[in-house]
């Protein structure tokens, strides 16, 4: 009974310490949602030749709401679609803000972002070239044209978590409620993750990981796809807890994005374009992952 008294105090502990940088990340990335949001719908970066690098500047935002965005755009016909995937390759949901509150793992922090940079940018632009080969400029006009006159109606920005957004409204209570949602997701996984530990033992659980190492970026791609904050939060947690290598975290946070995929499938009814983005995904993210997987 004490080692559990243990394991709680310490999994809150460590949330508690993240806490304020959550809360001031969260307050920081709703106002940039509120400020910025609208002006955004009819740039000429979305679509142009620079749009790949555009969106993953944009992605780097670390905020699932930012991925419900992009695809709101790209559905209407007002972003490109090598924008769209380098959003999604670029956001890293909570692993950001998350590794943040952790001073000891800022250089991991750093290499995170920088090569969520090089591949947002690098497969945004080769999605673009492919997209042209395997989709027409007519086919692409069309498909513009028909999501233009269908959404003719007024623009509903959706923010993180999907919550709707005014124009004249700063919403404060929305940031704080979101900390909180992922401070007791990383309270949990802190307790989970302590409570497997003491009851199977660190030695046996690395060597598990050893043993199946070779699986680990494809693990962490099947954990990234699921469309919740709490996949971000597990993937973040294993890294940090020394469970998966740097290249598996990288693959698993580059399909990770959020309520993104689950608004891709709702909002664009062409079907073979929603297999060419997630095929695009998951196939560069296992590339990278591997890569990184084996040489870091």
């Amino acid at each position: 009974m004490e080692g559990y008294l243990e394991i709680l105090l310490d999994a809150l502990l460590d949330t508690l310490k993240m806490v304020p940088i959550l809360l001031i990340v969260y307050l920081l990335i709703e106002f940039l949602e509120y400020k910025k949001v609208f002006s955004f719908e009819n740039s000429k970066f979305l679509k142009g030749k620079a749009s790949p690098l555009f969106g993953t500047l944009f992605g780097c935002v670390p905020q699932c709401g930012f991925s419900v965005i992009s695809t709101d755009l790209f559905s209407k016909g007002k972003m490109s679609i090598g924008a769209l995937i380098a959003v999604y390759i670029a956001t890293s949901d909570e692993a950001l803000p998350i590794m943040l509150s952790n001073p000891t793992r800022i250089l991991d922090l750093i290499e995170l972002i920088g090569v969520k940079l090089i591949m947002g940018i690098s497969i945004g632009y080769i999605a673009m070239g492919l997209y042209k080969l395997l989709f027409n400029k007519t086919k692409q006009e069309e498909h513009n044209e028909a999501h233009d006159e269908e959404h003719h109606e007024e623009v509903v920005h959706k923010g993180c978590c999907h919550h709707e957004m005014e124009k004249s409204k700063y919403n404060w209570v929305h940031p704080v409620l979101h900390s909180l949602k992922i401070a007791a997701f990383v309270l949990i996984a802190n307790i989970v993750f302590g409570v497997i530990v003491y009851l199977i033992g660190q030695e046996k659980i690395e060597a598990f990981l050893q043993q199946s190492y070779a699986l680990q970026p494809l693990v962490s791609v099947l954990i990234g796809l699921i469309p919740n904050c709490v996949s971000s939060v597990i993937l973040t947690q294993l890294y940090l807890a020394g469970g998966i290598s740097f290249g598996a975290i990288i693959s698993g946070l580059s399909v990770n994005a959020g309520l993104g995929l689950l608004m891709l499938i709702k909002q664009n009814k062409n079907v073979k374009e929603n297999i060419f983005i997630f095929s695009v995904l998951i196939i560069s993210s296992l590339i990278f992952g591997y890569a990184l997987h084996y040489i870091i």
